[in-house]
């Protein structure tokens, strides 16, 4: 019969056992004219021989590993062994920049979409679209010109980086009761993008933050801003970060761009996350009655969830509010 792969290197200790016996084989009955003296030797030296196989077959058979119950050897792994990134390559996730994929969930954005992020134009530079349901009845599409590829999966929700970690992710935030955008300070800003579940907070909150500087563009609020991010080492990686703030027409929400790079590539990275805020805006708004909840999320019957929303289509986009 046909056996498996496994079953055959179980097998390997006893087929060598088999083969390499302790044991010498009973001398043979043999019919020579020879002399009793040198058949006994010719004997004597094939037991000599088994027995120095034998000797040399002994560390590996021990070497192999013991098939435990289940039929697992002990010591070997399997993947219920493993229950996050880090410890199936520790050699990977000890090069990842902040609010890079961990050990730890999903990071917590505030971002609910209505449905998959488009893109179009370069690949390596694609202007992003997303559909985005906000507190207020409002359902707003953000635009940006991005700098880096788009990534996808369901740890993102709309995020562009590139492989050195410099990049992107929309964050949404709720303000205060009877409060609008021009009336927030900074640190309402910082304490939203900082916080220990959002994307910067992947091992801990991040750490001497400092507002740099300040600027408006029209309805536009822009931070630049200076931090310390924990790495998987839980060292203090320097960073930068620009954020750039809008509050749709009709909703109680802020959205955000937040862009950055390490403090070491922000020369670099500087002209490229400015041109990416500059080109930051809310497209068009329209009315929903869907709430601002990860239940009403395309994404969330993908994953064997309810969706609560119902006819709602973003196909019946209305321009204006």
């Amino acid at each position: 019969p046909r056996r498996t792969l496994t079953q055959t290197v179980y097998m390997i200790p006893v087929t060598l056992a088999a083969c390499l016996s302790l044991a010498p084989p009973s001398p043979a009955r043999v019919v020579s004219s020879a002399s009793p003296a040198r058949i006994l030797s010719s004997a004597s030296r094939r037991a000599l021989l088994h027995k120095g196989a034998a000797a040399a077959a002994l560390p590996l058979l021990l070497s192999l590993p013991a098939v435990a119950q289940g039929g697992v050897p002990e010591g070997m792994r399997t993947s219920e062994s493993y229950t996050n990134l880090q410890q199936i390559s520790p050699e990977t996730t000890g090069t990842l920049g902040a609010g890079t994929m961990s050990s730890r969930s999903r990071p917590v954005t505030g971002v609910v979409l209505l449905e998959e992020v488009q893109e179009s134009g370069k690949k390596t530079a694609p202007t992003v679209s997303a559909e985005l349901v906000l507190d207020g009845g409002v359902a707003a599409t953000a635009t940006f010109d991005a700098q880096y590829p788009l990534n996808r999966g369901m740890f993102y929700d709309v995020e562009v980086r590139n492989l050195a970690g410099e990049g992107a992710f929309l964050q949404v935030a709720s303000l205060p009761e009877g409060k609008s955008l021009g009336e927030m300070s900074a640190s309402f800003l910082t304490k939203s993008v900082f916080s220990t579940e959002g994307r910067f907070g992947a091992y801990g909150a991040p750490t001497d933050i400092k507002v740099l500087s300040k600027s408006e563009a029209g309805a536009m609020r822009l931070l630049e801003i200076s931090f310390a991010a924990l790495s998987p080492g839980g060292n203090e990686v320097p960073r930068r970060a620009l954020v750039a703030a809008v509050q749709p027409e009709g909703s109680t929400d802020v959205v955000m761009l937040v862009g950055g790079s390490t403090t070491s590539e922000w020369k670099r990275a500087e002209p490229l996350l400015r041109s990416q805020a500059s080109s930051f805006k809310i497209a068009r708004v329209r009315p929903t009655s869907i709430k601002r909840k990860a239940k009403n999320d395309y994404r969330f019957e993908n994953q064997g969830g309810l969706n609560e929303r119902g006819s709602d289509s973003v196909s019946n986009l209305v321009d204006g509010f």
